[in-house]
């Protein structure tokens, strides 16, 4: 069986920023063509069979963006629920226009705080190291979901 649309995908990955240091890794079921992951890693593993193995490079744009300088944003603390337990490292959630965004607290003044509401990874060049370790057909729960509900069943 081969990597296509409407098939679940469970891939073994390691996500490094290129030439440097490992940022994260895991195993993760997707599926493929519901644009749950990058395209770029998508298009990769078209018609990519189980127990391949391969490498991707990718730039910022084709990864997680480039840095947005508009995403770095100073709040004053006194528009924050609780501003004396936030601390620099922080996760938050931003409404915007778009919906809630998460944002990473980078500083914390006396009357502000500055969030930045860009991916941790936006602006690297990252390669992913990956393994396909099995393709099945989508149910069709999962295809009207629109994404993988793997070993345990359905979660939202």
């Amino acid at each position: 069986m081969q990597v296509a649309r409407n098939k679940v995908v469970t891939i073994n990955y390691t996500l490094s920023e290129t030439g440097k240091a490992k940022l994260e890794d895991g195993t993760l079921d997707y599926l493929h063509g519901f644009k749950n992951l990058m395209p770029a890693l998508e298009k990769f593993l078209t018609d990519k069979k189980e127990g391949f193995s391969g490498k991707v490079e990718m730039g910022p744009r084709d990864a997680f963006g480039e840095r947005q300088n508009e995403m770095v944003m100073k709040i004053p603390k006194d528009q924050l629920e609780n501003p004396a337990e936030i601390t620099v490292g922080t996760q938050i959630e931003l409404e915007s226009e778009e919906g809630v965004i998460p944002g990473l607290v980078t500083a914390v003044h006396d009357t502000e705080i500055e969030v930045d509401g860009n991916h941790p990874y936006a602006g690297k060049s990252i390669t992913f190291d990956i393994k396909v370790l099995k393709i099945r057909d989508a149910s069709a729960e999962e295809l009207s979901h629109g994404h993988a509900h793997g070993a345990h069943g359905h979660h939202h």
